[in-house]
């Protein structure tokens, strides 16, 4: 049951949904998502695509749906809500020249790009959440035939199309400007025809689903583009493959292809393939064309050429589940393609503040685009002390605070209702005050960094609790850890904290901490308080007490790269917290001085000229800075009543005017501050 709070806001957001793309009327069908499966059908749109649906994708916060169909616009767009299908979006004013067959939006949602069959093959607009904007001008080197499929990569830095003639995937740069200079193609081309790609969640490989054997290319990918291609699955996809997809959490690819079983999964990893999942019990009916993996990871589906053209399946560590009931009103023909609400598209949204000296030390609410909700209930058992650090789980099931009194971290149960019994006390507690707190990428690990030695504690983590604490890293962090990390892939853990080297980085695997990564040649020049890495994991950056407030540098499996340069414009004050927006397009430090919050655009070059101040300015020191999950939203936690600003979020304007502040505010300094969606 959704607490009263949680059902008002719930109404005006995006559903959690499942939606098939096509081939007879009404060419795109959406239905309700959730554990259970497939719910009631939604009612068609009123105006409907005009002919077969190729592709649909929906866009990143789950507010509209994009179709590409045959014939002419080949695109239609609807908002999207928990009640379906809005009124239809203009067209384009320059349509794509022929059939629409693949379609998606840039992760910030600030664009939307077609494939399709007509020179240019490829045509790509600005999107701005109500309409279609003046078509980005066509990339220099088109790609050489029908576009058949297009990808982002998750930071927004790339674009690429998977197309009908040789080199059969092309891709390019992508920026605010449109298509850059094409990347050179790969060394090793696929071997036919490709009809799918997509990035891997990190940003660090791009696969391409093709005809001809292997059938499935993949490849390292990164600012230069391609590398050297992965070797192939040693079970390959039997018939040509349509549709590739990464899981969320980057531990799986799964790909739709032309002969039974028509779904292959593999687990994935940085060295490519793994030995290839067991295929699901009942198999889809006949050719796969499009594949998707639901945003949490906990289903997958396929979309297929005959009756009942979708088949869905539980997802997790040990593969396929047993599959899902067909929807009661199946789509009218051939499923082409098949899209779940990316991350925003959920029901329920909610920002968590700790707050430092005043009981209850923890505070929530249901957050939309209209700001705060009413205040959830406080937890049964609070926390103990200080609020210093909150973070939610990666499914949205947990909330943890770290806070300044024995057992120096709480963590409870989270849902629409709020909090929930909080689960018992670690075995072996942090030795003192817990300053940050931080869970894995995969959920399977919690981590707290707090004052007295050995300054980290990390623990197994389960929906049954803790699980006995880690041991120690044989090389300890400075004194007093305040800041904690995990990088995206989950390989590794940050803690910013007092004395020198200011930030410690470890290897991070199933059993726990490996060997310190070398210190940064170039240290922070300071008490490290804040640290977190890039969305690509492609770089880390740490907040500090001494002039130039933040420091970033590039992040790889061999560690730290060699220092960015500062930003133009500094910090006014100590830097006392630091964050990636989810795109990684931007880059946010919260600080001891006015402004007391600053944004930068980031990319592989570093720190872009300062955004402008917010308008309303937060009233003292900035403590704790996060985006919302689909990066419409920036939150600090600050000194001085209210205790937490919060502004809307874009890409290419920074800091929108300030939301109103929360009916019932936090008691005291908000010092730490996280979103979340339920899973």
């Amino acid at each position: 049951m959704f607490s009263s709070a949680a059902a008002q806001v719930s109404a005006a957001l995006p559903a959690r949904a499942i939606a098939v793309a096509h081939g007879t009327s009404p060419r795109i069908s959406a239905y309700p998502w959730s554990s259970s499966g497939f719910g009631t059908k939604y009612a068609n749109p009123a105006t409907l695509p005009t002919n077969n649906g190729q592709s649909v994708a929906f866009s990143p916060n789950g507010s509209a749906i994009a179709v590409v169909h045959s014939t002419t616009p080949f695109i239609t767009a609807y908002p999207w809500s928990g009640s379906g299908f809005g009124t239809k979006y203009a067209n384009p004013a320059t349509l794509p020249t022929g059939s629409g067959v693949g379609v998606a939006f840039s992760p910030d949602g600030s664009a939307i790009a077609v494939a399709h069959d007509v020179s240019p093959f490829i045509s790509a607009y600005p999107w701005s959440g109500s309409a279609f904007g003046t078509k980005y001008a066509n990339p220099a080197t088109l790609p050489t035939a029908t576009g058949e499929a297009v990808a982002f990569s998750p930071d927004g830095s790339a674009i690429a199309v998977a197309h009908a003639g040789s080199p059969y995937v092309s891709a390019y740069p992508w920026s605010g400007s449109g298509f850059g200079t094409k990347y050179a193609d790969p060394a090793t081309l696929p071997a036919g025809a490709s009809e799918g790609v997509a990035f891997s969640p990190n940003g660090s490989a791009i696969a391409v689903a093709h005809n001809n054997s292997p059938n499935i290319s993949a490849y390292p990918w990164s600012g230069s583009g391609f590398g050297t291609k992965y070797a192939d699955p040693a079970t390959i996809p039997a018939g040509g493959s349509e549709g590739v997809a990464f899981s969320p959490d980057g531990s799986a690819i799964a790909v739709a292809h032309g002969v039974s079983p028509y779904i292959s999964a593999y687990p994935w990893s940085g060295s490519g393939f793994g030995t290839k999942y067991a295929n699901p019990a009942t198999l889809p009916v006949s050719t796969g064309n499009g594949v998707a993996f639901s945003p949490n990871g906990s289903a997958i589906a396929v979309a297929h050429i005959t009756s009942p053209y979708i088949t869905a399946y539980p997802w997790s560590s040990l593969g396929f589940g047993t599959k899902y009931t067909n929807p009661a009103t199946l789509p009218t023909g051939t499923g082409e393609g098949v899209a779940f609400t990316s991350g925003g598209g959920f029901p329920i949204q909610q920002i968590v503040v700790a707050n430092i000296n005043t009981s209850p030390y923890v505070y929530a609410y249901p957050w939309s685009g209209s700001g705060f909700g009413t205040r959830y209930s406080n937890p049964a058992t609070l926390p103990t002390g200080p609020g210093n650090g909150v973070a939610f789980s990666p499914n949205g099931s947990a909330v943890a605070v770290a806070h300044g009194i024995g057992p120096y971290v709480s963590v409870y149960p989270w849902s629409g209702s709020g909090f929930g019994a909080k689960y018992s006390n670690p075995a072996t507690a942090p030795t003192n005050q817990g300053n940050g707190v931080a869970f894995s990428p995969s959920g399977s690990a919690i981590a707290v960094a707090h004052d007295n030695s050995p300054y980290v504690s990390a623990y197994p983590w389960s929906s049954s609790g803790f699980g006995t604490k880690y041991s120690d890293p044989a090389t300890l962090p400075g004194v007093a850890g305040y800041g904690v990390a995990f990088s995206p892939s989950g390989s590794a853990i940050a803690v910013a904290h007092v004395s020198s080297p200011y930030v410690s980085v470890y290897p991070w695997s199933g059993s726990g901490f490996g060997s310190k990564y070398s210190n940064p040649a170039t240290l922070p020049t300071s008490d490290g308080y804040g640290v977190a890495f890039s969305p690509s994991g492609s770089a880390i950056a740490v907040a500090h007490d001494i002039s130039p407030f933040v420091s970033a540098y590039p992040w790889s499996s061999s560690g730290f790269g060699t220092k960015y340069s500062d930003p133009a414009t500094l910090p006014a004050g100590y830097g006392s917290s630091v964050a990636f927006s989810p795109n990684g397009s931007a880059i946010a430090v919260g600080c001891g001085a006015s402004p007391f919050v600053l944004a930068y655009p980031w990319s592989g070059s570093g720190f872009g000229t300062k955004y402008s101040d917010p308008a309303t300015l937060p009233t003292g020191t900035g403590l704790g800075v996060a985006f919302s999950l689909d990066g419409s939203a920036i939150a600090v936690g600050h000194q001085v009543s209210p205790f937490v600003s919060t502004y809307p979020w874009s890409t290419g304007s920074g800091f929108g005017t300030k939301y109103s502040n929360p009916a019932a505010l936090p008691t005291d300094s908000g010092k730490g501050v996280a979103f979340n969606t339920i899973n």
